[in-house]
């Protein structure tokens, strides 16, 4: 019987959940609000004052380059207003950023996979569904990505050069993220595991792999990786970038986890020993659930750090989401234009590792509400 149970036992009524008290709103509340945060001591007061002149300097001069000043509509450069934005090329190419060369009838597919991509967010925030249909979901997903991306099995094989724009971006940060946290989980275990071989060839893998710049084994996949295939046999760069992206960020990754792993009280892996749970049963039970709840700050800022590297592969030619905006405005048409790129292509990296962030944010507020 749970303490909930036993007080309602005693005390014959029901347990009900305290209203939150509601308060109203006043001027007075909120001036010592802004005399407590921001006008506290004579430095609060200088730092705040400072910032209200500096913002009220910019702010207006930078809003009027972006919006009120700025070009959306025309043809041409000669259309472009002068001292001010001109978003005119992004809204011509916003099918190529988003698409890439992606054949035009086969776009459909594109869109299944962001649909398919992007309800993983609200089944990952659902609290009815099973974990274990949403592990599934998660394991399966790259899987079905693949497929619809790169074809196969039913879908019409598409060249590795079609995949370009939000899409390759999409495409490599999605299955990259999902398949590097299993590799990272083994590679976590082995580091700690009681057979020297083992422990001795994934501590020596990790040390390896976080000693290089991950630029290097990107080249080196690309170009060195050939020159060892035998004759006749080749591998696609896009496999061999995504292979580069799965296996370097899982060694962060595994360094996260194995950190956790050693913060789980080792009283509770003993009891679960002498209880009769062999190894793995201890592990999927008893460790890696406290481990995974534990370590979700920093794999979150992995998963961030994992999706900004994705612009990396624009070296090796492949035109992911940044590499088709810089694309765009080194055309001959639009030189000159070099501030427009960088704005939208912060604004994209922005929202879509924000929205990582506070999915991160929602699980650790979760998890804490578990704890008490």
């Amino acid at each position: 019987m749970n303490h909930q149970a036993s007080i309602e036992k005693i005390t014959g009524k029901p347990i009900e959940a305290r209203a939150k008290k509601e308060v109203p709103f006043s001027f007075s509340r909120v001036t010592v609000w802004i005399k407590r945060n921001l006008f506290n001591t004579w430095l609060d007061s200088v730092v705040t004052l400072a910032l209200i002149a500096l913002l009220c300097l910019l702010l207006p001069k930078a809003l009027d380059w972006l919006f009120f000043s700025a070009t959306f509509s025309g043809t041409n450069r000669a259309d472009c207003a002068p001292g001010a934005a001109c978003w005119i090329p992004i809204r011509q190419y916003m099918d190529y950023y988003i698409y890439g060369p992606f054949p035009e009838s086969e776009q459909w597919r594109v869109n299944s996979a962001f649909a398919v991509g992007l309800f993983a967010f609200p089944l990952l925030f659902s609290q009815r569904i099973p974990q274990k249909w949403i592990v599934a979901y998660i394991l399966v997903l790259p899987v079905v990505l693949w497929l619809l991306l790169k074809g196969g099995f039913i879908f019409e094989d598409i060249s590795t050069s079609a995949l370009g724009g939000l899409t390759l971006t999409f495409f490599l940060g999605i299955i990259a993220m999902c398949l590097s946290l299993p590799v990272s989980i083994l590679l976590a275990l082995g580091r700690q595991s009681q057979l020297p071989i083992l422990r001795w060839a994934c501590t020596g893998y990790i040390e390896i792999i976080r000693s290089v710049p991950v630029i290097t084994f990107l080249f080196m996949a690309s170009l060195v990786l050939q020159l060892f295939l035998p004759s006749g046999v080749s591998i696609d760069v896009l496999f061999r970038v995504l292979f580069v992206l799965i296996f370097v960020s899982a060694v962060y990754k595994a360094e996260i986890i194995r950190g956790a792993i050693q913060a789980v009280p080792k009283g509770q892996i003993e009891a679960s020993y002498a209880m009769g749970c062999g190894y793995w049963k201890t592990m999927a039970y008893v460790v890696m659930p406290q481990a995974l709840r534990n370590s979700v700050p920093a794999l979150i800022t992995n998963f961030i750090g994992l999706f900004k590297e994705t612009t990396l592969v624009m070296i090796l030619g492949l035109l992911e989401v940044m590499g088709a905006i810089n694309a765009t405005f080194h055309n001959a048409e639009w030189l000159g234009l070099h501030a427009e790129g960088p704005i939208v292509i912060s604004a994209f990296f922005f929202i879509a590792c924000f929205s990582i962030a506070q999915y991160g944010a929602y699980l650790e507020r979760r998890i804490k509400r578990t704890k008490h």
